[in-house]
């Protein structure tokens, strides 16, 4: 397996340790598929999802940093603002020819990204999440189960 998670990876509410198991598993899709034959598609289809993960992942984490008091929370919120628009920028640039090539260097741009947002950038908050156990909970179920069922669904085509 390409990417794992592990407990060190847990920020203390549930929801939103199943939504990046969600990305890990959307990773290692990508990672399974550097040599497929029908890169393009399979590249295409991956970066929608993983726009729609990121939509309901990032509103779910920022309204429980927000309900949690995080004092930090306007800069993660940059953060993950910064993110979506270079997903926007690489699915702009998608095509056939350089698909297969972009798979691998996503999915290891995608590796690295989520351990230093994880591992730094989300366990910055996790204390404010143990100092408010309730609210976080409450605020994560507000958006949902957690994404990693849905995200381990075939994509449509």
């Amino acid at each position: 397996m390409f990417y794992e998670w592990n407990d060190s990876m847990s920020v203390g509410v549930p929801l939103i340790d199943n939504d990046h198991r969600a990305l890990i598993h959307l990773i290692n899709r990508l990672h399974e598929s550097v040599r497929a034959q029908d890169a393009y598609d399979i590249l295409d289809s991956l970066l929608n999802r993983l726009l729609d993960y990121v939509d309901i992942h990032f509103t779910r984490e920022e309204r429980v940093m927000e309900a949690c008091g995080y004092t930090e929370a306007a800069g993660h919120k940059e953060e993950h603002a910064a993110f979506i628009a270079h997903m926007h920028g690489l699915r702009d640039t998608v095509n056939a020819e350089t698909a297969p090539s972009q798979i691998g260097d996503l999915a290891e741009y995608l590796k690295n990204w989520l351990n230093h947002h994880i591992l730094i950038q989300d366990m910055a908050y996790r204390r404010s999440v143990e100092n408010n156990p309730d609210a976080a909970g409450r605020i994560a179920e507000a958006f949902g189960p957690g994404l990693y069922d849905k995200m381990r669904e075939p994509p449509s085509r």
